[in-house]
């Protein structure tokens, strides 16, 4: 009689759950069903009210897990979810972004020196975008630096102005200017996100309009970041998004969101 071999499919079904099973623990239900239900059904067999300790306590598990990644990544944001496609083929919608506090060895793309204050100043009045096939190529800026677009900059979350929406994307150059440090962004996505977040033309500070489209008006200071991509777990945030997100698409719009893609 042969010998029985396990499958190997199973083998490596088994082995990848294995690896990954310490993700339960960023889910609060885990410690809710492991250290609460448990004194919960000897007191009561009613459904409703297991189903409402549930909800209640997975909630402040959730704030005591976010909270104490915050404090071991040194952010506010420790876990943020991927929103649309601006970041295609890195990140993907529904994926959660692992982020940590930016610091001195995070690199955001080639550093500029300018001799000028950039605050609240447009990019067009100390930078020339250079463009090619209507997608950004180069930058040149007006001491006579310039830079090349790749992708090799930090991915960063940041609040748009004046929106304040948080943004996934990435940086492409850091600039050393007389009142701070900033970067510029832009997501890899060519077909969403052709140029820079930045480029707005002329803004009007008082109506908060701009000659074009743009994603936020200034470039970010490095303070103002709120934390530096490290880690990806993807399609995880999709639940989210299903409950909100398209939910909200689909009752509004009557269909789902633009960047709606497989699953998520």
């Amino acid at each position: 009689m042969g010998k029985f071999i396990p499958s190997k499919k199973k083998s490596d079904s088994k082995s990848v759950k294995e690896r990954f099973a310490f993700l339960s623990w960023l889910d609060p239900f885990t410690y809710v069903d492991n250290y609460v239900m448990p004194h919960v059904k000897k007191k009561t067999e009613s459904k409703v009210v297991e189903g409402i300790i549930n909800i209640f306590f997975a909630a402040i598990f959730a704030f005591i897990v976010y909270t104490l990644l915050g404090v071991l990544f040194g952010t506010a944001s420790p876990l943020v979810i991927v929103y649309s496609a601006s970041m295609e083929d890195v990140y993907y919608r529904g994926d959660v972004i692992a982020l940590a506090s930016a610091n001195q060895n995070t690199f955001f793309g080639p550093e500029i020196n300018l001799n000028k204050h950039i605050a609240k100043a447009p990019v067009d009045t100390y930078a020339q975008l250079q463009y090619s096939e209507n997608a950004l190529e180069k930058i040149v800026f007006e001491n006579g630096e310039e830079i090349i677009l790749n992708q090799k900059g930090s991915v960063i979350v940041y609040g748009s102005y004046p929106v304040g929406l948080p943004i996934i994307h990435r940086t492409v150059a850091k600039i050393n200017a007389l009142d701070g440090t900033f970067v510029l962004t832009k997501g890899d996505n060519q077909n969403t996100n052709p140029t820079i977040d930045q480029d707005c033309g002329r803004i009007d500070s008082i109506r908060l309009s701009t000659d074009k489209p743009c994603i936020t008006f200034y470039a970010i200071p490095v303070e103002q970041i709120q934390g530096v991509a490290f880690a990806q777990l993807p399609k995880v945030g999709c639940v989210k998004l299903w409950l909100v997100d398209d939910l909200f698409s689909l009752i509004t719009r009557g269909q789902l969101p633009n960047d709606f893609k497989g699953i998520c």
